[in-house]
């Protein structure tokens, strides 16, 4: 059986967040964003999908769709958070 390490590409990361945090040489900011700053694909189709899940899907399976999709198009709106050397 191969080793995991060269099969994979696995790397070892500090499991103290303290030592994480201090190998980053920059801080990040967060800056609140609206549900309403995020925009819905405008195309036909997709506003017809989104219509159709609005109507047919249970109101918690809907819900936890449209955070998905918000969550989902954040890391677009924030600044890089981990430095690339």
């Amino acid at each position: 059986m191969p080793n995991t390490i060269e099969k994979f590409g696995f790397t070892a990361v500090p499991r103290s967040l303290d030592k994480l945090i201090a190998t980053q040489s920059t801080k990040a900011t967060s800056t609140p964003v609206s549900v309403d700053d995020i925009d819905l694909p405008n195309t036909p189709l997709a506003t017809c999908i989104h219509a159709y899940a609005k109507e047919n899907l249970p109101r918690k399976t809907y819900n936890h769709s449209m955070r998905v999709y918000y969550y989902g198009k954040l890391p677009n709106r924030t600044p890089q958070l981990i430095h690339e050397s």
